[in-house]
């Protein structure tokens, strides 16, 4: 059964945004949640899909380390993050500014 849009965010992915905030500090700035859970058409084994916003752009031990985190959240509520990060200067120019995924996003998307 496919569910409809839903502008509230699944619990688990406040304790995701939460989860960066704690990690990341003054370098989280937002965390999308975009994909059919919000737009609606999900199925109860969907992913969630997020994309987390930055001020700088993350080492790759910093993403291995969230990686490791998210999977307890994973676990706790069985569900599956679709989790991408980009710093906010990447998102705001060219070229990824202008593909087709982050106008996406930034217009289909919630703000968690």
């Amino acid at each position: 059964m496919s569910t409809e849009p839903n502008n509230v965010p699944n619990p688990c992915v406040v304790e995701l945004r939460q989860l960066l905030q704690s990690m990341l500090g003054e370098d989280f700035i937002r965390l999308y949640h975009y994909g059919s859970r919000v737009e609606g058409g999900a199925e109860a084994e969907s992913d969630y899909d997020v994309l987390c916003v930055t001020k700088r752009r993350l080492t790759y031990d910093e993403v291995d380390s969230i990686i490791d985190r998210q999977l307890d959240i994973q676990m706790d509520h069985s569900v599956l993050f679709d989790l991408h990060f980009y710093s906010e200067g990447e998102i705001n120019s060219p070229p990824i500014s202008f593909t087709p995924y982050i106008q996406h996003v930034r217009d289909e998307g919630i703000i968690v």
